[in-house]
């Protein structure tokens, strides 16, 4: 018998699948502090926020401290998540930067006000420094469309 040898070269190529990179912008906030843009919309369904300061629309840091700056962080972030088809609900998973960790308390409090319920999953790091002297910086991953929110025990998989 002989064997048959397959030229892999000339099989065909799979078709490539068309995928999508939306840029996304609020003009209800500060303009980007630097090259980068404030979302991005990844096959219309992911929503990647950079990170926002608290800072006003003029890119000047609010006065108030930590608190007041989280605050208007998370004010920032609506915008543009607004702008990118998402809300607050639909935020999968946040990064804090801090420039203090002492400021742990006092930013979870902030946050906890506009993440009242299905808070998403989260990381905290404190930092040298953040841009323009912030004290706070926040970034996000959200679902864009309509969203279902579903809330289970344990993994069902462990179950015996």
């Amino acid at each position: 018998m002989k064997s048959e040898r397959v030229n892999k070269m000339s099989a065909p190529i799979p078709p490539f699948q068309t995928v999508t990179k939306t840029i996304i912008k609020s003009k209800q906030i500060y303009a980007p502090v630097g090259p980068y843009s404030q979302a991005i919309l990844a096959n219309n369904s992911t929503l990647y926020i950079s990170g926002v300061l608290g800072l006003d629309k003029e890119a000047q840091v609010v006065c108030g401290g930590v608190e007041a700056q989280t605050r208007q962080a998370l004010e920032n972030l609506e915008r543009v998540l607004e702008a990118g088809g998402a809300s607050l609900e639909s935020v999968v998973k946040t990064t804090i930067l801090l420039v203090d960790m002492n400021d742990f308390r006092c930013v979870n409090q902030v946050y906890a006000e506009y993440f009242k319920k299905y808070a998403p999953a989260r990381a905290t790091y404190q930092v040298a420094k953040l841009p323009l002297g912030a004290a706070v910086e926040i970034e996000a991953i959200a679902l864009s469309g309509k969203l279902v929110v579903s809330e289970i025990g344990p993994c069902p998989c462990t179950r015996a």
